[in-house]
């Protein structure tokens, strides 16, 4: 008996199981490098009986420590129903694919019925997922750069009329006149 044999008879009959990959990509994989990855994914699924139930792109963020020297890293997320056989397929292409540099998968819910859990993706949900977004921590400090450059503009305004206001107020210095008239 095979291990997938054995595999399948734990499950109910007509149920799968739902699991979630959560995968880092290399920071410099483009759009093309992302949507081939999903073909790829989906063509493992297909090939397998799974489904996927939802991607999600959580772009570009800083990794809490380097991962094959790399500090930063994009985010996927996919959430799939399937049988523990195709997780096996899965991670092996996840080994192959130059583009992940980690990847992590876990069973969410066990004998789940296909039909009850229906799939919210299409074309738009698979372009969404091959768009980057930028990196939260680099928003955040450009942020914080804008709104320093503005006060420190605002501050250097407000010195400016400080000082043009103190200027106002000093008395004119006087003038002699030196000239008689009555000469």
């Amino acid at each position: 008996m095979s291990l997938a044999t054995i595999n399948s008879y734990s499950a109910l009959r007509g149920t799968q199981r739902e699991f979630e990959v959560t995968m880092i990509l290399r920071p410099d994989t483009n759009k093309e490098g992302i949507q081939s990855l999903v073909a790829r994914i989906q063509a493992i699924f297909d090939s397998n009986g799974g489904r996927m139930q939802k991607i999600d792109n959580w772009g570009l963020r800083t990794l809490a420590y380097p991962i094959q020297s790399q500090r930063k890293g994009i985010y996927l997320y996919v959430r799939f129903l399937g049988g523990s056989d195709m997780v096996k397929e899965l991670e092996r292409n996840f080994r192959i694919y130059p583009e992940v540099v980690r990847y992590l998968t876990v069973m969410v819910d066990e004998n789940v019925n296909p039909e009850a859990r229906p799939s919210d993706i299409d074309e738009e949900a698979l372009d969404a997922a091959s768009e980057s977004a930028p990196d939260p921590i680099e928003v955040a400090a450009e942020k914080a750069r804008a709104e320093a450059e503005a006060a420190a503009a605002e501050a250097a305004a407000a010195e400016a009329a400080a000082a043009e206001a103190a200027a106002a107020d000093a008395p004119a210095p006087a003038t002699e006149n030196t000239e008689n008239d009555n000469g």
